[in-house]
């Protein structure tokens, strides 16, 4: 499928499924992707994946986004399966990755693709804080705020403010 808008003169793969009213940036967001899966990203209804966003998935990389989220310059680079609920804001420079070193794309098909190091869970109704970086493993529960530049890899409870480097729980979000 072709962008009407776009800029980038190439299409979005066919195994990316964009679902109503939602809007994507470019085509350009996918010009590492090399994910094989017949779906390989699910984009909800009513979402905006904006100026920045890149989905750098190996051929087993599998994103699914929920409705009404909104994703401004969010890296995905993964291998394996990202999650990320309804109602969702993940801010600027956000990096989703399921290792901790950024791989290049492998130059030669018998190259053995990275190893996911463990799905990336996101809950329904999370806030992610500019700088953030999820790694592999990294659950976040329904309604927590992860603050700007904390680096998660372990499970963040439902309605937690986890902030600091290293990331730990400063609060909670009030009822």
């Amino acid at each position: 499928m072709k962008l009407e808008h776009d800029w980038f003169p190439v299409p979005v793969p066919s195994n990316v499924v964009i679902g109503q009213h939602s809007w994507l940036h470019s085509s350009f967001s996918f010009l590492h992707f090399r994910s094989q899966r017949e779906v390989a990203v699910r984009i909800g209804n009513s979402c905006g994946i904006y100026l920045g966003s890149f989905f750098d998935l190996g051929p087993e990389g599998h994103v699914e986004i929920g409705d009404f989220s909104a994703l401004v310059g969010v890296i995905f680079s993964t291998n394996g399966r990202v999650s990320i609920g309804d109602y969702c804001f993940i801010a600027h420079d956000v990096v989703i990755a399921d290792a901790d070193a950024a791989i290049p794309p492998r130059p030669y098909p018998e190259s053995p693709p990275a190893r996911a190091s463990g799905d990336i869970v996101i809950g329904n109704s999370v806030w992610v804080g500019a700088g953030a970086i999820l790694l592999g493993g990294a659950t976040i529960g329904d309604g927590a705020v992860i603050g700007a530049g904390a680096v998660i890899d372990f499970e963040v409870p439902p309605m937690a403010i986890v902030a600091g480097n290293p990331a730990h729980v400063v609060g909670n979000v009030p009822h």
